[in-house]
């Protein structure tokens, strides 16, 4: 496989010393085994012990002790962050745990536009000390709205800590080799690390840029032939489509974890049928990190309430009931460089009812997408399709493809192919997802030898261009 003189891998010094063992430091002098961590991985593994009580809480306590967090965390803003200043009187002034749920709906929702508009007054002027380092981030402005936010070594411990309770929740073995598809410098290829998992020792971390050829990609997984593999749906179906058309596999794969895109359940049957391994899936933003992860024991995500509260409204702004679709707006509960309290973050989403797992946290049933993922009829309804990875797809010579909606009447399809497609098959197509829009679309079928993913790295599979 060809690579270009720019392009390289990188890999820190203690990945490649294998005789060192995983950075569980002793805190004792002559102890080794069982290891005394010390510093941030006892304080994130002391967290996780917690997590795993707090799980099991009825949803009742977890919203109470997350309403307490809030209303700390509103007092700090008022004082500290002059965006706040007069924003948040029905949660702030009250004794403890005198917040109730009405008067914290009743502080506006925070919109991209406030945080892009109102720049560093959104920002504490006085993070405390104690919180660690301030971390600042740029969004990836996927939607053209890219929003600066920052962020503390606290906040950061939390995001670890759930994710390590996700790990633990899937059982999975951490001496396995993990794989991540990921963005990475423009000039890497390939970057190692050295452990993948927090305070445990773990099999080799590797991780792959998303911008190589997906068949180059999917080369590469197979060479290193990985336990866990990370990446986002989009990868995912390339890689898969791939191993179909070779009669390849990875051999030692267990199981796959997708990010940063909707997953269909198409792509999960594929991946069990093409690989025999299941898929599991988290909900992260770049603003607060992971949102929600995958039971395991269920399809669907649980809110990680210890550190968040998500909400899912209607247009109106109330609550919506569980099973309708509605506005994902976020608060994070740790967060004090930027607090970010009702932030809405553009996604729609639809809560469940209560686990039959017994977890109190929050179901999460699924995330649809964004405003400009929905189709607009002729009508000015607006639906969210079923599109990811369609098996429609999958039996014709369909490399890439992507829909835009053009007018209230036509949509254009973009489609990367093997071969050009028949008349048969591209009636095929526009029927199958006329039924799935409900009306009787004009296709525009356009061949293309690629199509480019956004800046941010995610790929849509359908966008409109027609105003709300």
């Amino acid at each position: 496989m060809a690579k270009s003189k720019k392009r390289k891998t990188t890999g820190t010094r203690a990945a490649r010393n294998r005789a060192r063992p995983a950075p569980v430091s002793p805190s004792l002098g002559g102890t080794w085994w069982p290891p005394f961590p010390s510093g941030r991985v006892a304080q994130t593994q002391a967290m996780v012990f917690q997590l795993q009580q707090t799980q099991w809480w009825p949803e009742e306590r977890l919203l109470a002790r997350q309403l307490e967090q809030i209303r700390l965390l509103g007092e700090f803003a008022r004082r500290t962050a002059p965006f706040y200043a007069g924003r948040l009187d029905t949660i702030t002034g009250l004794a403890p745990g005198s917040l109730t749920l009405d008067a914290f709906r009743r502080v506006p929702v925070l919109k991209r536009a406030d945080i892009q508009d109102v720049g560093e007054g959104l920002f504490s002027r006085a993070p405390p000390p104690e919180h660690g380092g301030i971390h600042r981030m740029r969004t990836s402005g996927s939607t053209g709205e890219p929003v600066h936010v920052r962020t503390t070594d606290v906040a950061g411990m939390m995001n670890t800590a759930v994710s390590l309770r996700y790990h633990l929740w899937h059982r999975r073995d951490f001496t396995g080799k993990n794989i991540i598809i990921k963005g990475l410098k423009s000039n890497i290829d390939v970057q190692k690390g050295e452990s993948w998992v927090l305070g445990y020792p773990t099999g080799p971390s590797m991780a792959f840029n998303q911008t190589l050829p997906p068949n180059d990609l999917f080369d590469m997984v197979i060479r290193e032939d990985p336990h866990y593999l990370q990446c986002r749906p989009y990868a995912l179906g390339e890689l898969i489509r791939r191993s179909r058309e070779l009669g390849v596999k990875p051999g030692r794969l267990r199981e796959v974890r997708t990010v940063s895109e909707v997953l269909g359940d198409e792509l999960r049957r594929q991946c069990r049928h093409a690989w025999g391994v299941p898929v599991s899936d988290n909900y992260s933003s770049e603003e607060f990190g992971i949102l929600a992860v995958q039971c395991p024991d269920h399809p669907w995500n649980h809110v990680q309430s210890e550190k968040v509260l998500l909400e899912v409204l209607d247009d109106e702004g109330r609550p919506c009931p569980p099973g309708k679709l509605g506005r994902v707006v976020v608060t994070a509960l740790h967060n004090f460089a930027t607090p970010l309290i009702r932030y809405d973050l553009g996604d729609y989403g639809e809560l469940g009812p209560a686990c039959p797992c017994g977890r109190g946290l929050p179901v999460l049933r699924r995330i649809a997408g964004r405003e400009r993922n929905l189709v607009v009829l002729p009508t000015g309804e607006k639906i969210f399709p079923v599109l990811d990875s369609d098996s429609v797809i999958f039996n014709l010579p369909i490399r890439q493809y992507q829909m835009i909606q053009k007018t209230l009447e036509m949509i254009e399809m973009k489609l990367v192919v093997e071969r050009p497609l028949k008349a048969a098959e591209e009636r095929q197509l526009r029927e199958y997802y006329c039924r799935s829009f409900g009306h009787p679309f004009r296709f525009q079928f356009v061949y293309v030898d690629e199509i480019a993913r956004a800046a941010s790295g995610k790929y849509e599979v359908f966008r409109s261009e027609v105003g709300g």
